[in-house]
């Protein structure tokens, strides 16, 4: 488990399994679109029981606020490399990549 202070603490996911909802989330917006919820997200996360508020305080600390953001803007890289998160957040938020918000 992450220490407390590590914002990917806050994700109760691993790198695998944040690569798999990315994964699933991208195959279903490609399908329908994304309604600007977490629905898609919620049901892969209950298909493998992850908590919920749990998921989406950390996918927001992120800026995952639907399922598109998240695919859009919770890169695994950013959520569990320290220095690349450091590196983001000396440069801002333009940095991280464009958000549909």
């Amino acid at each position: 488990m992450a220490p407390i202070d590590d914002p990917a603490g806050l994700l109760p996911l691993d790198r695998t399994q944040l690569d798999a909802l990315r994964e699933h989330l991208d195959a279903v917006i490609a399908a329908g679109g994304c309604d600007r919820s977490h629905r898609a997200t919620d049901a892969w996360a209950a298909g493998h029981g992850i908590a919920l508020d749990r998921l989406h305080e950390g996918l927001e600390e992120f800026g995952g606020f639907c399922d598109c953001e998240v695919v859009m803007n919770v890169d695994p890289v950013v959520v569990f490399d320290p220095a690349t998160r450091e590196a983001q957040a000396v440069s801002g938020p333009a940095a991280a990549g464009p958000s549909a918000r």
